[in-house]
């Protein structure tokens, strides 16, 4: 339905982000359909890692964040760009959707689980404090008991910090919505839940490692009882115990988790 792949001249994305910055934005993030495969239908061709880099050296933009990215496209060379720079926000978002071999082979996925899991580790050995995210989707047409434990396994033993959990839904006129073998919607949802529940224990346990220290993060609009929301650098909910203007990166001194926010005090500098 989307057609084939489209990617924004070089030249107007540093435009546009030389505006977001002139207009007072402290922090911007790229995103997009298959945003690693940017660039490759350009002529001439160009790499996502030379978009990274570009912005890095040709715009003022204080932090720069990555959406999702395939695993197959966070090559050696990204993994250590985005270890390096003290520019780019410590978060990696890398689509799992099964840790099934066979129903990543259905979806027509083009990573294997033992590719991902590689890519996995390379990433958290070179950002110990990243957060790593997935999707992940519950109920393709034929997915087992055996396959959705396949999956279990892996997330848990794959250093994730959140996931975004889907249930399958069928789509007319897609070759899936055709498959034998469709998932009862009540085996959905409890897959579903299984899920989202050890994504919260991962999510606390990462969140925990940071208690008692500092953080960068920065300030949002929302306000609640006296305190403002932030976004840490590595992409946890940040809640400042005082009021402070939006837009501007703080050091935060972490005191404590409240549901799915850490709380804190800002650190004069």
């Amino acid at each position: 339905m989307r057609g084939q792949s489209r990617s924004l001249k070089l030249g107007e994305i540093l435009k546009n982000v030389d505006h977001l910055v002139e207009s007072g934005y402290r922090e911007v993030v790229i995103s997009g359909i298959n945003l690693g495969r940017w660039g490759r239908d350009l002529s001439p061709g160009a790499r996502f890692l030379d978009l990274v880099r570009a912005i890095l050296d040709h715009t003022a933009l204080e932090r720069l964040r990555i959406s999702s990215v395939e695993p197959m496209d966070w090559n050696d060379e990204l993994i250590a760009l985005c270890a390096t720079s003290s520019r780019i926000a410590k978060h990696a978002h890398v689509p799992m959707q099964s840790g099934s071999d066979r129903i990543l082979r259905l979806m027509h996925r083009k990573y294997r689980p033992w590719h991902y899991a590689e890519k996995l580790a390379k990433i958290r050995a070179a950002m110990p404090t990243a957060a790593i995210g997935a999707d992940v989707m519950v109920g393709f047409p034929g997915e087992t008991d055996l396959d959705f434990e396949e999956t279990r396994a892996m997330i848990e033993q794959l250093p994730f910090t959140y996931l975004h959990v889907f249930t399958y839904s069928s789509r007319p006129g897609t070759p899936s919505a055709t498959m034998r073998e469709q998932v009862p919607p009540p085996v959905m949802k409890e897959r579903n839940r299984v899920l989202r529940e050890l994504a919260a224990e991962k999510r606390r346990a990462f969140q925990q490692r940071f208690v008692g220290g500092t953080m960068s993060a920065i300030t949002l609009s929302a306000r609640e009882q006296g305190r403002t929301e932030s976004l840490t650098d590595n992409y946890q909910k940040l809640w400042i115990a005082s009021e402070q203007p939006a837009n501007e990166i703080v050091e935060v001194r972490i005191e404590g988790i409240e549901g799915e926010a850490l709380v804190g005090t800002r650190v004069s500098v």
